[in-house]
């Protein structure tokens, strides 16, 4: 049995909360072992009352559970739904770092490449025109410097964002608050199938899963997990948005916010966030510009550790790129290289996905 069918059987768990899963998977040493415990290994654990251990014992050997599991993990793979669990190898590093990481992810197409920086952009569903303007804009231009969009699909901000990315054959993904399988909003069904192709669909729900309202502030601490930054486009005082704001600052998160006008209830929730320390932003290239600052303090950080293993030649291109678009003149100029010898480097460069040529003979870093 491969540890993925495993991890789907502990995600769909019924009778145990997720604390509770969450606490007990500490006190083994794998999924397997819960898998096929015994009860007198069970009996052996100490629980503070004897009912837990009951209870916990009941969930773990019902084997109704467990053939219904089989059927279910069979029917996911034939209907092109990927799954990894919380340690199998894809589960996303971003994930594993948040308090509560989902024990397993479904998804179709792929998931966020963990090399490329990601934005979360999210905002209002009922959104304005202006709204959905500025989302869109700011995607399109994140795409074109190699940045991934990540957000949820809702109708407004969500949407306008992902469909900005797409058409600037970018990477987009959507986390759901349903199934990876159940499109909701349903008037999203286009995208949905776009996002499938030129990104991906994912989810903590089990496939089938219904958008039940008490899915999604869940689902948001996986979005800005997902994401290096967080966007917010117009969000009410009272939005889902801001909670995916809150995670972002309690994951160590940048969290930048378009203003807005003062009296608009749309821009009381962002306004809200720049008085309360968000990265005020009106352009795409202070975010640019933030994650150029943050590459750079990494790498001296690190000793520069991220390009250990680019020969000399390379190590200097790769130095003068930022995730500002250059020309290839520019970085001759820079590097004092001769044009045909840089576009070998470049080349050697983009084959190791350290660099993305956005345009003809414009080039950034995306590491």
């Amino acid at each position: 049995m491969v540890s993925e069918e495993l991890w789907h059987w502990y995600n769909g768990l019924k009778g145990l909360s997720f604390l509770e899963k969450r606490e007990l998977l500490a006190r083994f040493d794998g999924i397997e072992e819960l898998y096929f415990i015994k009860e007198q290994h069970l009996r052996t654990l100490n629980f503070c009352r004897k009912e837990m251990a009951d209870k916990v014992f009941l969930a773990l050997s019902d084997q109704k559970q467990k053939e219904e599991s089989r059927q279910s993990f069979q029917k996911l793979q034939k209907e092109g739904i990927h799954i990894v669990g919380r340690e199998t190898e894809g589960y996303p590093k971003k994930l594993k770092q948040i308090p509560e990481p989902p024990f397993a992810i479904y998804y179709y197409g792929s998931l966020p490449r963990e090399e490329a920086p990601a934005v979360a952009v999210v905002g209002a569903r009922q959104c304005s025109v202006y709204g959905e303007e500025i989302a869109a804009h700011f995607a399109r231009q994140l795409s074109k410097a190699g940045i991934q969009i990540i957000s949820g699909m809702a109708r407004g901000i969500d949407a306008s964002a992902q469909r900005a990315a797409i058409s600037e054959e970018g990477r987009a993904y959507a986390v759901l608050g349903s199934g990876a399988d159940v499109c909701y909003p349903k008037e999203q069904k286009l995208l949905y199938e776009q996002l499938k192709q030129k990104g991906g669909v994912l989810s903590e729900e089990l496939p089938g899963t219904q958008p039940f309202s008490w899915n999604f502030p869940k689902r948001n601490r996986i979005i800005s997990a997902l994401a290096d930054g967080v966007l917010i486009v117009e969000a009410k005082e009272n939005s889902g948005s801001l909670i995916t704001a809150e995670h972002a600052l309690e994951q160590g998160k940048e969290v930048y916010a378009v203003p807005g006008r003062v009296y608009d209830s749309l821009s009381a929730g962002t306004n809200r966030l720049i008085q309360e320390g968000a990265k005020m932003v009106c352009e795409p290239e202070d975010i640019l510009l933030s994650f150029s600052s943050q590459k750079t303090a990494v790498s001296d950080k690190r000793g520069k550790k991220e390009n250990i293993f680019l020969e000399t030649k390379e190590k200097i291109v790769y130095a003068s790129l930022s995730l500002q678009p250059k020309h290839i003149g520019q970085i001759a100029e820079d590097t004092g290289f001769p044009l045909s010898e840089l576009a070998y480097l470049l080349l050697e460069l983009e084959i190791k996905h350290y660099i993305k040529q956005t345009a003809k003979n414009y080039y950034i870093s995306v590491l």
